[in-house]
């Protein structure tokens, strides 16, 4: 008899290690399965009355101008657009990483954004002053200016474009040059959004001297699109002197710039 009692006890002991085993295996299973967050940012977003916009990242307090993207939601993962944000908003920001080191610096490739927090009066009353130092209204007595962004493989370039006024784009002494691995999207940032453009390229042979009498060549017209943030966009080719032409209602303006290669370490 107590040999049959020893023998149910061990097996009872052993039924017992087996249903330990087995869910603790299953506890680690899905410990294994637990996806870890990709990295983001948290930052707090600001906006004047007339909606323009600006973040701050909380831990360093980075100031920068950044797209909204599509992607965005509320504290509870539900969709909203940006009229649903509000200054003082704590936001969790991912996007591709590429943030151009300009002053403030400026975030193009955001791809996500969720509100972790409402309206934060310490934040706007911390930060608050940088929509007045960062944010300029445009004057309307001031000729618009042009900005020209894209992404090289080590850093995104944001530089203005020249103003053309007196003289052809082919026939300006000096010439702003930007230079591309390549064909390169190129984002076309107006201080004030014009109606339409019209962008003509030549090549670079073509270039002329400013005391040259003759006729400018016909150039090889470039399309243009709007992306998601409603800016102009075109694509650079190395080896090209490009011309744009910004139509507003009331005005025209033109902007030239050249593209060249980029040029590598022999």
């Amino acid at each position: 008899m107590k040999n049959k009692k020893v023998i149910g006890i061990v097996g009872i002991i052993l039924v017992i290690l087996i249903i330990g085993a087995v869910v603790l295996g299953q506890n680690n299973f899905k410990k294994k399965e637990k996806k870890t967050e990709e990295p983001y940012m948290e930052a707090v977003y600001l906006k004047d009355e007339q909606g323009n916009s600006i973040f701050v990242q909380t831990d360093t307090e980075m100031v920068f101008f950044g797209t909204i993207p599509q992607e965005l939601y509320d504290e509870k993962e539900k969709k909203i657009t940006e009229e649903d944000l509000h200054s003082g908003d704590v936001v969790k920001i991912w996007g591709n990483g590429a943030i151009a080191q300009s002053y403030p610096a400026q975030y193009p490739g955001i791809t996500k954004i969720q509100r972790q927090e409402k309206e934060n009066r310490e934040y706007i009353e911390k930060y608050g002053h940088y929509l007045e130092e960062f944010i300029v209204v445009p004057d309307e007595n001031e000729p618009p200016y042009l900005d020209i962004s894209y992404k090289q493989p080590d850093a995104l370039v944001t530089a203005a474009a020249d103003t053309v006024t007196d003289i052809p784009v082919l026939k300006l002494p000096e010439l702003v040059e930007f230079s591309v691995d390549g064909d390169t999207q190129a984002e076309l940032l107006f201080s004030m959004q014009p109606e339409s453009i019209e962008t003509v390229r030549w090549e670079a042979e073509k270039k002329m001297e400013a005391s040259d009498t003759s006729p400018v060549p016909e150039g090889e017209s470039v399309s243009s699109e709007k992306n998601e943030e409603g800016n102009w966009v075109i694509t650079m080719q190395p080896g090209y002197i490009y011309e744009i032409k910004a139509i507003w209602e009331d005005k025209e303006m033109e902007y030239g710039f050249s593209v060249t290669p980029v040029k590598t370490a022999e």
